[in-house]
């Protein structure tokens, strides 16, 4: 602190030049998902074998998503049991212990006969759900959504005698109650969505026991699709276009179902598979849905031919700076949010009484939002004695400075104020940092400007002058 009575001070930013960088990121919540698979069966603790966990990718980088299904077809006609609650805990326990955050799907079928794995009542999938989530709940840290509702072929909410819309919505429901208030749900396709929330705001009174208003599930439920770009329905993820009357038609259907995404997964995600090579998932194309979609994470290996073609494209988009780049590289460094540092101003006149005013402005340009709750912070740092000041800490998921709202495409503007007479003259550097909420991890931006010592963006240098 300054205590020396001064006239007058002087407050002079130099700001960094700030330079994008096209690097991978690698960061939490966001890109390819490995999948892994289980099958729980009574009495019958998990091998060793299958706790195996491949933590990187080719080039060393660490997978941050791995979508794991638990399925619990032996337990169609009985509760899960002690070893199967113990499972779920020990597969999740080996996950915490890495990078990867997890997608959870729980279903009944692999073989496409949905109507024949699951169980016959409403009542039995939902004692399921409690048990399921008794195992998880206490990993709710790293689950970054769950898909579906357990029942249908392959999870995935069609083959199945529980899809009339109060079934539906009773099990979802039921799941969204027991489950932590922190992980996302998801259903298959904007059609269930709707359906949903239409019977949830027509017949509340079905519902009232769960405690769940539409206005809370808005907040928690997402989508995910098997089938993305998959076709002009996107395999029959817009089931309008499928029986569309013209191929015209058809494509307004879709039109409408991705601008439809586009609001909606601003606060939810979205993510899953592109499967089967066609027009739809060409490179330019791919990208535009992808963005329009907010998509933040995808299959790495499925759908292969889709991966490769996308690997042998040129990426031809108007973004000089990934010219030279695949397709796929591309997609990769978009999927989720990718923050750019942009400018920062500083605003002080001598004499004046009021606080110096600043502002850094940081702009998203990848496919989607952050979901889970981050930390920003502007700070200063003493050359003279390495001391640091908070200029600007957002740490409250409401706050209209959250990272959670920077949009994709859009710039965020954060201010920031210093008192001069509550520092010593001399130099400082003003840094920017962002981290995730739980675990303290700095979160990389698309900029050349880390300090690793500083654990920060260099934004500038202030000199701070009393007379």
């Amino acid at each position: 602190m300054h205590d020396m009575i001064t006239r007058y001070a002087q407050v002079k930013l130099s700001p960094r030049k700030q330079t994008e960088t096209r690097d991978l990121l690698n960061t939490p919540e966001s890109g390819w998902y490995q999948l892994y698979a289980y099958r729980l069966e009574p009495d019958t603790p998990i091998d060793d074998w299958h706790l195996y966990i491949r933590e990187k990718d080719e080039e060393g980088n660490p997978y941050r998503l791995a979508l794991l299904e638990f399925n619990l077809s032996s337990y169609r006609e009985r509760d899960l049991d002690a070893a199967a609650k113990e499972n779920i805990r020990k597969v999740l326990a080996n996950f915490q212990k890495t990078k990867a955050k997890v997608i959870l799907r729980f279903l009944y079928d692999w073989d496409g006969k949905g109507m024949e794995s699951e169980p016959q009542t409403l009542s039995m999938i939902k004692r399921h759900m409690e048990q399921a989530s008794q195992a998880f709940n206490p990993f709710h840290q790293i689950i970054h959504t769950t898909q579906g509702i357990f029942v249908g072929s392959w999870g995935e909410m069609h083959t199945s005698r529980h899809l009339a819309v109060e079934d539906m919505t009773d099990l979802l429901l039921h799941y969204a109650s027991v489950t932590e208030e922190s992980i996302y749900l998801a259903v298959r396709t904007p059609s269930h969505y709707r359906n949903i929330m239409e019977e949830l705001e027509q017949h509340p009174d079905r519902y009232e026991s769960y405690g769940i208003s539409k206005e809370q599930l808005t907040h928690r439920l997402g989508l995910f699709n098997d089938g993305m770009l998959g076709s002009l329905s996107d395999v029959g993820t817009y089931h309008q276009a499928d029986i569309a009357a013209s191929k015209k038609e058809g494509k307004k259907i879709r039109k409408e179902e991705i601008a439809f995404q586009k609001t909606l997964c601003l606060q939810v995600p979205n993510g899953g598979e592109a499967v089967n090579d066609n027009p739809y998932n060409d490179g330019k194309r791919a990208i535009a849905d992808l963005r329009a979609m907010r998509v933040s994470y995808l299959n790495h290996i499925y759908d292969e031919k889709v991966i490769q073609k996308w690997k042998e494209t040129p990426y031809a988009g108007k973004d000089s700076l990934y010219h030279g780049m695949s397709t796929y590289d591309y997609i990769s460094r978009h999927l989720g949010s990718r923050f750019v540092l942009q400018d920062t101003t500083l605003h002080y006149k001598p004499y004046q009484k009021r606080n110096a005013r600043g502002s850094v402005t940081i702009k998203n340009v990848g496919f989607s939002n952050l979901y889970h709750e981050k930390k920003a912070h502007i700070y200063m740092v003493s050359k003279k004695d390495g001391k640091k000041a908070t200029l600007l800490s957002v740490q409250e998921k409401s706050s209209e400075y959250q990272p959670c709202r920077w949009s994709p495409r859009e710039t965020a503007t954060l201010p920031f104020e210093i008192n001069p007479f509550q520092y010593e003259s001399g130099e400082y550097t003003l840094l920017f940092s962002l981290s995730d909420s739980e675990n303290g991890e700095s979160l990389l931006l698309a900029n050349d400007s880390f300090d690793q010592g500083q654990k920060g963006y260099v934004l500038g240098e202030i000199t701070i002058e009393h007379h």
